[in-house]
C-alpha cells in the first residue's frame, strides 16, 4: 500500500488530533482548531483531505477521531518532535522555552536514519525536557498517571511529571522557581475566590496563578495520582 503523501500540514493536524484525545475517542474540531492555530473552517477542510486518505474518520457535528493508520503517522511526528526537542536541550544548549516552535520546524524533515540517531545520542530517552513521553520505535507511548497542581488541596506533597510546553514565559519562569520534572512540590495554600496556589519548592514559597498551575502535571512519588482537592473546586473552573 502506497503511503499518503502528507503536507507539512497534514501532519501538524494529524498530531493535533493526536494531542487532544483523538486517537481514543471523536474530539471536537475547535479543540483541535485550538491546538494548530487556525480557523474551525481550516481545520475541517483538512480533516475532510485526511479523511479520504483514510487517515481519520470525520463526521460533521460529531468531531474526528483519528484511524490506525492515521494513529501510526500522528505518533511517528510526535516521536520526532519529542526527539528534536531533548537533542537541542541536551547537545545544542537550547533552553526547554525555546525548542518547541524549532522542533516544529524540523519535525517534518528529518528522515527515519537522522531520527534513529538522534534516538541514540540521547540514550534512547523515554521523556522529553518538559516530561512529555517519547514514542519508542514501535510507537509505543508509556503513560504516567498525572494530573494538573491545581487540583489539589493544601497539604499534598507530589512530584511534577510533565509540564505542558506553554509559552516561553511561563516555561522560563518555572525553570527559575525549579518547578520541573522530577522536583517536589507540596501545596501549601490556595487563596479563595479563584485565587493563586501557594506552593514551596525547594524550601522556598511561591504563588502560582491558574495559568501556571494549570501547566504542571503531578502524582504522588509512587506514580500514582494523589488526593485531590473538593470536587466543587474542580467544577466550578468548568462551568
Amino acid at each position: 500500500m502506497t503511503k499518503p503523501q502528507l503536507t507539512a500540514s497534514d501532519q501538524d493536524h494529524l498530531r493535533a488530533m493526536y494531542l487532544v484525545g483523538g486517537g481514543e475517542q471523536r474530539v471536537p474540531m475547535g479543540l483541535v482548531a485550538a491546538r494548530v492555530g487556525h480557523s474551525a473552517a481550516a481545520v475541517t477542510a483538512a480533516a475532510k483531505r485526511l479523511q479520504a486518505m483514510g487517515l481519520v474518520a470525520y463526521e460533521r457535528y460529531r468531531g474526528v477521531r483519528l484511524t490506525d493508520a492515521g494513529l501510526r503517522i500522528a505518533l511517528e511526528v510526535v516521536r520526532h518532535h519529542r526527539l528534536l526537542e531533548s537533542y537541542l536541550v541536551e547537545f545544542l544548549g537550547y533552553k526547554w522555552s525555546e525548542v518547541h516552535e524549532e522542533a516544529d520546524r524540523l519535525e517534518h524533515a528529518i528522515s527515519e536514519t537522522l531520527e534513529q540517531r538522534i534516538a541514540a545520542r540521547i540514550s534512547n530517552a523515554s521523556i522529553d525536557p518538559h516530561g512529555e513521553p517519547i514514542p519508542n520505535e514501535e510507537l509505543v507511548t508509556a503513560h504516567v498517571a498525572a494530573q494538573p497542581l491545581t487540583l489539589f488541596a493544601p497539604g499534598a506533597s507530589v512530584v511534577v511529571r510533565r509540564v505542558r510546553p506553554a509559552e516561553g514565559a511561563i516555561l522560563t519562569y518555572l525553570a527559575e522557581i525549579g518547578l520541573v520534572p522530577g522536583a517536589t512540590v507540596t501545596v501549601v495554600d490556595r487563596l479563595p475566590f479563584e485565587g493563586p496556589l501557594v506552593v514551596e519548592v525547594a524550601g522556598r514559597r511561591h504563588h502560582l496563578g491558574l495559568l501556571v498551575s494549570d501547566s504542571v502535571f503531578v502524582s504522588s512519588p509512587d506514580g500514582q495520582a494523589p488526593q485531590r482537592a473538593a470536587t466543587k473546586r474542580a467544577t466550578s473552573r468548568r462551568s
